[in-house]
């Protein structure tokens, strides 16, 4: 901390915007006119000294302390991070300089209690404990997600928005959940009654239970969900510039798998699932790839996130939508004055054609990526890709220009820069049945120690792969120069059909060879038998 008389200036190291999920570390100034923070990574937030209202202090850790700062419109500003020795410092600043006292200590419900009453109180939200006293809060702005559980309808899971600005020691809060207890039933007293009444009556008390337990239930539920609905239009989940511009509806995902429908804004898409709803902004999409299927009747149109997309415990850094070939579509779009100005060589108002074709022009120009799509590789067939198997699931591998990928599950992304060597095998053993293998195996060793494996490449893609590679300036291990393509011989019966070719091959010189030593020994034999 420093401080000048002439031109009061109060400086705190090492401090973070409170009440965020995640916070990067900064530089807290308070001059006479304003309170300003930045952190390394070049955020800001300014508070005005003509706006502040309020302000409390309150100790989050047993060494950390938080300033609160009320400003005029109801927003509420934290700083984490002060030291206890500072309280007097900012309580004396705020004072003297922005006529804000008294600086009141505030405490927080520090005995551990996991049950209490969670509301909206303005853009926070709180959890207080039946003392009266706020648990924890934290904006709704934070949440990137609501969603209550298919199975477990009595339970709310939020979860938030990942910052980019985070060093890689920062800890940050991902999901939460909330569960509501459903009321005990009176089952014991309407079962005495059961007892003394007819079969008739028994029946009669059981539907008329049963439609309690359900009215119980529906108002529980309708709470919960009516508590979603609050944070949903307050949250970043819903925007206010209002209409969407486009929605594709029961489009077909295989990562995450089903029919979601994708609604475009200018600052980012929504997918809305049967149980999940996402909202995905355009700065988190990292690239765009669009592939053929070797059939050629689908496309597969990969979007690529960084952070990814949570669904539960389970990541999705790629979004993997299969599209029909020819499938074609007519679009309205509802572009502003401002928006047809901006993008008026890349979209229209009316849009026509494939499905496929479409949102990629759409996605293009919204996002301002470009669409990665494969190169010259050709493999054995003529395709831009070799059938595999990552695990235990089959795919296809995809040879582009800087990396590979590998779709669909799971999508893998590989880029050429992060590969150690390559290693082939089983490519030149023998099978079991002394004959050669069908297939190979391919391993990409990283240079982070780590490797991946493609099993069961049919052997006739190893030369258009071994030149690819090899173009590519890829190190391999145990390069097998490429020849003329094996014949292999999946006749279980007895060779006596075999005839050897008049070309004079390796196998019709091999057979030759083993003739003449039979021959030999038959010679050697007549020789001894002579003799004696």
């Amino acid at each position: 901390m420093s401080a000048s008389v002439s031109n009061p200036v109060s400086q705190f190291n090492n401090i973070s915007l409170g009440g965020r999920i995640s916070g990067t570390r900064g530089i807290l100034k308070f001059t006479t006119n304003n309170i300003t923070w930045k952190s390394e990574s070049g955020k800001s937030e300014t508070v005005s000294s003509t706006d502040i209202k309020k302000a409390n202090w309150t100790r989050v850790t047993p060494r950390i302390f938080q300033l609160i700062l009320s400003i005029k419109g109801g927003a509420t500003v934290k700083f984490d991070g002060f030291k206890e020795q500072d309280y007097e410092v900012v309580r004396k600043f705020l004072a003297d300089q922005y006529n804000v006292s008294p600086l009141d200590v505030v405490e927080l419900s520090s005995k551990g209690c996991n049950w209490g009453e969670v509301k909206v109180n303005g853009p926070m939200i709180q959890f207080t404990t039946d003392h009266g006293k706020v648990g924890f809060e934290f904006p709704i702005s934070e949440v990137s997600q609501s969603v209550i559980g298919a199975n477990n309808k009595n339970e709310l899971t939020l979860e938030f928005h990942h910052d980019k600005t985070m060093d890689d020691d920062d800890e940050s809060m991902v999901e939460m959940r909330f569960f509501t207890p459903i009321r005990p039933s009176k089952e014991g007293e309407e079962g005495g009654k059961e007892k003394k009444e007819g079969k008739e009556g028994e029946e009669d008390e059981e539907n008329q239970d049963d439609d309690d337990d359900d009215e119980e239930k529906e108002e529980e539920i309708s709470a919960l969900e009516q508590f979603q609905q609050t944070i949903m239009n307050k949250s970043d989940m819903v925007s206010n510039v209002g209409k969407s511009l486009v929605v594709f509806s029961a489009i077909q995902f295989l990562t995450p798998r089903g029919r979601i429908d994708i609604e475009m804004y200018p600052t980012f898409l929504k997918l809305h699932g049967k149980t999940h709803d996402y909202k995905v902004p355009y700065e988190s999409i990292s690239r765009l790839f669009q592939f053929f299927r070797p059939d050629q009747k689908h496309i597969f149109f990969i979007i690529s996130l960084d952070p990814p997309i949570r669904q539960g415990q389970t990541k999705y850094a790629h979004l993997v939508i299969q599209f029909q070939a020819e499938e074609n579509i007519h679009l309205e779009l509802n572009l502003t004055d401002e928006l047809q100005q901006k993008f008026k060589d890349q979209l229209s108002p009316i849009m026509n054609g494939n499905a496929n074709a479409l949102i990629c022009k759409i996605l293009k120009a919204l996002t301002g990526k470009k669409i990665t799509i494969p190169g010259n590789f050709q493999s054995d067939s003529g395709a831009n890709s070799i059938k595999c198997s990552l695990k235990a699931n089959e795919g296809y591998l995809y040879p582009l220009e800087r990396c590979f990928f590998f779709v669909h599950k799971p999508p893998t992304y590989i880029k050429f820069e992060d590969i150690s060597n390559i290693e082939f095998s089983r490519y030149g053993a023998p099978s079991v049945r002394g004959g050669s293998n069908r297939t190979f195996d391919l391993s990409i060793n990283l240079k982070n120690s780590t490797s991946i494996q493609f099993v069961n490449i049919q052997r006739e893609e190893y030369p258009s792969l071994f030149n690819f590679l090899k173009e590519k300036k890829l190190s391999i291990l145990n390069p097998v120069t490429t020849g003329p393509a094996m014949i292999i011989d999946d006749d279980d019966s007895d060779d006596d059909d075999y005839e050897p070719s008049e070309s004079g091959s390796e196998s019709d010189e091999g057979s030759g060879s083993d003739a003449s030593e039979e021959e030999s020994e038959e010679d050697k034999k007549a020789k001894k038998k002579q003799k004696k």
